[in-house]
């Protein structure tokens, strides 16, 4: 079973080599995919600056965004499963990559989402009730390619909503999805990481939830 994670990146200079160093570390992982965005700061030196015959460096001239860059990626391997990673985390270890691998080590097929630690109360809830917005998770192959092959889903993913789709496809066609908490783990968020990040923040809010929307009307059959 070949695993492989998928690091899509966009000006992310300030955590792109703390997150690259864990994933290259990780034992469980055979290869590592990152795609730079098209990113105008030093994410794509600071990544070329590593050394590892795990590590693949895809470097987009035009950004297409997060889903985009992932579906790049997807079609650079032929791993069995897939471990989708964002690049502004702080406090990735290897022992949280491995928590999700345990759950798919056999090649079942399934999805488990790594919940960023925000502290006792919202773990529980988001552990208990979702929202699985999480960028952090691992999948069967398999199961991704059922996706992107449904048309009306794999439009969906054009945006920032991939891993609403992904959420709603694995509930819809019982798929199992595990859980697990990210002791220690955190994010950057939007509005910290550059002069634009409240309004980049209100559009990816806007576009989940026109997404979520869609999915409820439309639904997803098996």
């Amino acid at each position: 079973m070949k695993t492989t994670a998928i690091l899509p990146i966009f000006n992310e200079a300030k955590t792109v080599a703390e997150v690259l160093a864990v994933l290259l570390k990780s034992t469980v992982l055979d290869e590592v995919v990152v795609v730079d965005d098209a990113s105008t700061d030093d994410s794509l030196k600071i990544v070329k600056g590593f050394e590892s015959s795990k590590l693949k460096i895809i470097h987009l001239q035009k950004n297409i965004g997060k889903t985009g860059a992932v579906k790049c990626a997807v079609g650079k391997t032929d791993a069995d499963i897939l471990f989708f990673c964002d690049g502004d985390l702080h406090g990735l270890q290897t022992k949280h990559i491995l928590q999700l691998f345990n759950f798919l080590k056999n090649g079942e097929e399934k999805m488990v989402v790594g919940i960023r630690d925000r502290g006792l109360i919202h773990n529980l809830l988001v552990k208990k009730f979702g929202p699985l917005i999480s960028g952090e998770r691992m999948i069967s192959r398999k199961i991704f390619q059922k996706i992107m092959q449904d048309a009306f889903l794999s439009k969906l993913m054009e945006g920032y909503a991939m891993e609403i789709v992904m959420n709603n496809y694995c509930v819809k066609n019982d798929i199992p999805i595990q859980k697990e908490i990210f002791e220690g783990v955190t994010q950057t968020l939007q509005p910290f990481k550059n002069k634009n990040g409240l309004l980049l923040l209100a559009e990816e809010t806007l576009e989940l939830s026109k997404t979520f929307i869609k999915l409820k009307i439309n639904g997803i059959k098996k």
